[in-house]
């Protein structure tokens, strides 16, 4: 990646817990942009996003994000 050399210089300005404050919010907006996806694929009815095991496949992704258990039969 062409940016990676200007990544690896602001990271190692930051202190360790600069560095956690920013996995947090790069990960938040990772679980963010999964939901999102998952909303579009699902109003848009594409294969295989049309249902979920409780509800939309959004709310099966927020569930086990929040340790929900899987559900033993469908």
């Amino acid at each position: 990646m062409p940016a990676q050399p200007a990544v690896n210089q602001l990271l190692r300005r930051l202190t360790p817990a600069e560095r956690e404050v920013l996995a947090q919010m790069l990960a938040q907006e990772f679980v963010g942009g999964v939901h999102e996806t998952l909303v579009v694929l699902y109003e848009a009815q594409v294969e295989p996003f049309q249902d979920g095991y409780e509800g939309t496949p959004f709310h099966d992704f927020v569930g086990r994000l929040d340790d929900w258990p899987w559900p033993s039969e469908r």
